[in-house]
């Protein structure tokens, strides 16, 4: 019997019925087609009597039986392979041929023999080409593999979320390495971009190096949620790049923001451009993956501020998005200086939209010190209005009935606003809605500690105004009140000493004049209550007590 040119026999004659085995080699085999050639007698045979003839079964056993499990989700490629060796096996390998879009490997395990736990695959075993992934199993399990022995392995490969675009991945990356993955845009488009978040660093910042095209304009949009999108608007349908990440986790607090990479940053002085999106304002917040814990970082910009400062493993958290070119470095620990009393009250004033607030809440001020004083206000605007007809009737032909009408509603529209001043709770509705206004378009940020001093000091004088109004003022009731939303407001700062929080808090000040001012109402309606005469009886001597009654009492 012949195999694919390796021959094998029996010299001998068979009795009706009886049989016998060939042996062969299983490296005879081959994929695909395999030729099998039986012959029977020799050449001695001259055609005299019965022809030679036998009966052939033929087999063979496969060696390695196994099992393919896959799964393709959203983001993630799962394979589950179990593969028996029925024989003795040298230099083992196992394939897993991943597909085209897979950028990385996530997760890379294996097991022996369907017992014990799982192990990680070691990287000096597996290989990762394109995207197809060879395992030594011999590595594993010795070599020759022991006949018997079955070895399963299970792998994950992250894959990249095109939107409006095809890609494929010239070079994934190992799993347990950092992100460093060749792609190709086979097909982009001005409005192409890659979802990133589902990639093993997908909460790092994604950036793009070796760009075949003008990089410039990369970015990566991050979403409060979570959510990353790399965007490349230089590339088009061919480029190709390398994915990589910086050491660095941020995200906005909310709404979204654009991060942009500059060429040769590094590990250990990351640098970063951070730009507004949808919302100018917004606060971020950073987390530097690589640094060391206990040491002090600072989030530094161009001109060398420090906009941020925590100590490892803490967010460093920065109030506005319209930074520009940042950095992470190592700094000093503050000192005590830096979280003084009042250090952060007036945080929100140093941005550059100080004008735009003076105006606005200038506006309200002119219109509640317009309703304390109704009759000089009014007075004040048509005098307005009349010096505006004066100039406007100088006009030739249209300007007299101009004027008139520019005074008519000047003094309409102003007498309106005094109005509107009269009116303590309407005058207090539009200063909260201009305030809640400037804060929603981002003129102005209001941390924790600023928002417990305004909640304070807004109780402390609305509760002072609602008790004089009412008859119901005593100096009792108004510290209970301040004292009790002073209590909440620093427990509401998430301390559990409030003495320590209020201490070191920026609320320190407000209560403190608070407090001040209450001690010396306190102390005035102490004297006006218990004066030296307040006690001894009245003795009039040649008059009479006014009692209310016309007769009066002697």
């Amino acid at each position: 019997m012949e195999i694919n040119g390796e021959t094998t026999g029996y010299s001998g004659s068979l009795n009706d019925g009886e049989t016998i085995s060939l042996n062969a080699s299983s490296s005879w085999l081959r994929e695909g087609t395999n030729n099998v050639t039986i012959g029977v007698g020799d050449e001695s045979y001259t055609g005299a009597g019965p022809e030679p003839q036998v009966d052939v079964e033929y087999r063979h056993d496969l060696e390695s039986p196994r099992t393919v499990t896959y799964e393709s989700e959203a983001f993630s490629e799962r394979y589950n392979i179990s593969k028996t060796y029925t024989t003795a096996r040298e230099d083992a390998t196992l394939t897993v041929p991943h597909a085209r879009t897979v950028v990385s490997m996530r997760n890379l395990e294996y097991r022996l023999n369907e017992s014990g736990s799982w192990s990680s695959i070691p990287q000096s075993t597996a290989n990762l080409s394109e995207t197809t992934l060879t395992v030594d199993v011999s590595d594993l399990a010795g070599n020759p593999v022991p006949e018997g022995t079955t070895v399963e392995v299970r792998s994950t490969g992250s894959r990249l979320k095109p939107h409006n675009a095809e890609i494929s991945v010239v070079q994934a990356t190992p799993v347990g390495f950092d992100l460093d993955s060749r792609v190709r845009l086979d097909s982009w488009s001005s409005d192409s971009y890659l979802g990133v978040d589902e990639t093993p660093q997908g909460s790092l910042v994604h950036y793009a190096e070796n760009e075949s095209y003008s990089a410039e304009s990369d970015y990566v949009e991050l979403y409060g949620d979570g959510r990353q999108r790399f965007y490349a608007p230089n590339a088009s349908s061919g480029s190709k790049m390398t994915l990589n990440t910086l050491p660095v986790r941020a995200a906005p607090e909310q709404n979204n923001m654009r991060v942009r990479v500059p060429e040769n940053t590094n590990t250990s002085d990351p640098q970063f451009v951070v730009e507004p999106a949808s919302v100018v304002g917004d606060s971020w917040t950073a987390e530097y993956v690589a640094g060391t814990d206990e040491t002090w970082y600072a989030i530094v910009d161009e001109t060398g501020d420090e906009l941020a400062t925590a100590q490892q493993p803490d967010s460093l958290r920065v109030s506005r998005d319209d930074v520009g070119l940042v950095s992470i470095e190592p700094t000093d620990a503050p000192s005590a200086s830096t979280d003084s009393v009042g250090g952060g009250v007036f945080a929100t004033a140093t941005t550059g939209n100080l004008p735009s607030l003076v105006i606005l809440f200038g506006s309200v001020a002119m219109l509640f010190v317009a309703g304390t004083r109704p009759a000089s206000s009014r007075d004040a605007v048509a005098g307005i209005a009349a010096g505006a007809d004066s100039a406007i009737s100088r006009i030739p032909r249209v300007g007299g009935p101009l004027g008139s009408a520019v005074e008519a509603a000047v003094s309409g529209a102003g007498s309106a606003l005094v109005s509107v001043g009269e009116n303590r709770l309407l005058t207090g509705a539009v200063g909260a809605a201009v305030a809640v206004a400037a804060a929603e378009a981002g003129l102005f940020t209001i941390g924790s500690e600023t928002g417990a001093i305004l909640a304070v000091a807004g109780i402390a004088v609305g509760s002072l105004w609602l008790l004089r109004e009412s008859g119901e003022f005593t100096t009792a009731r108004w510290i209970a009140i301040v004292g009790i939303a002073g209590v909440v407001a620093l427990q509401g700062l998430g301390e559990a000493d409030l003495l320590t929080e209020l201490v070191n808090s920026d609320a320190f000040l407000i209560l403190v004049l608070i407090g001040g001012y209450a001690l010396i109402q306190l102390v005035r309606e102490y004297r006006a209550n218990n004066g030296p005469n307040d006690d001894r009886p009245q003795v009039v001597i040649g008059g009479r007590f006014d009692s209310g009654d016309d007769e009066g009492s002697n």
